[in-house]
């Protein structure tokens, strides 16, 4: 059993924020994979911009990048904070190409098993307890309406200063969960052993709340919460 809180769902239903904090709250790590493929989609703009790119000379790229993620926050690419670059428009439209590659998700997936094993972790993504961490110790799956979803996306577009229109938003989420759950690799999928969490009427203080119980629940973090305490 590994000592890993999975966390999988689609686009926009706020599973990073939910994982960062509960990873705060018990004092374990985060992993946010999500930001490792958008790092190598950095790179690889950086070297060979957003055209047509060999899968072979991609996945090179990505397994020569350093990749790190340090406890306070952040996202290290080579040495270099890279945590606001990852999020740009552009690199966010190429990242999707980066994750069809199966080459590159074998590599990273492999930078996921290895950080996740050194110490109880919150890990979040789509392919996490389906093929990451296959037997971690406790998955989720966090849901939510079409419509409250497009809401979260608009409202977190407007706080970066975005424009943010309902509709586009909307079809762009319809696309987007197509396009995860159609991928021949790592797609998204929920795993049989996950505890389903729709959040479409929840806040997020109560979800946290509730992962975070359901954590304590679990043998393998009950020990290493103990020696943390």
């Amino acid at each position: 059993m590994d000592c890993v809180v999975a966390i999988d769902g689609p686009v926009a239903v706020g599973k990073s924020s939910v994982a960062r904090r509960v990873a705060v709250s018990l004092g374990i790590r985060h992993i946010n994979t999500g930001a490792m493929y958008r790092a190598v989609a950095l790179k690889l703009m950086r070297l060979r911009g957003a055209g047509p790119i060999n899968d072979n000379a991609m996945a090179e790229i990505a397994r020569n990048a350093r990749i790190e993620l340090p406890r306070e926050g952040g996202v290290l690419l080579d040495g270099e904070d890279v945590s606001e670059a990852i999020r740009e428009e552009q690199v966010s439209n190429f990242t999707a190409v980066v994750a069809d590659n199966a080459q590159v998700r074998d590599i990273l997936v492999e930078h996921q098993r290895r950080l996740g094993s050194e110490e109880p972790s919150v890990l979040e993504g789509r392919d996490i307890g389906t093929v990451v961490f296959r037997n971690a110790a406790l998955k989720i799956y966090l849901d939510a309406s079409p419509e409250i979803r497009v809401e979260r996306r608009v409202a977190q577009l407007r706080r970066k200063g975005l424009p943010a229109n309902r509709e586009e938003v909307f079809h762009g989420l319809v696309e987007r969960d197509r396009a995860d759950r159609a991928r021949a690799t790592g797609g998204l999928k929920m795993a049989d052993d996950a505890t389903l969490i729709d959040t479409t009427h929840y806040e997020e203080d109560f979800v946290i709340d509730l992962i975070c119980a359901l954590v304590r629940e679990q043998p393998c973090f009950q020990e290493r919460l103990a020696v943390r305490a």
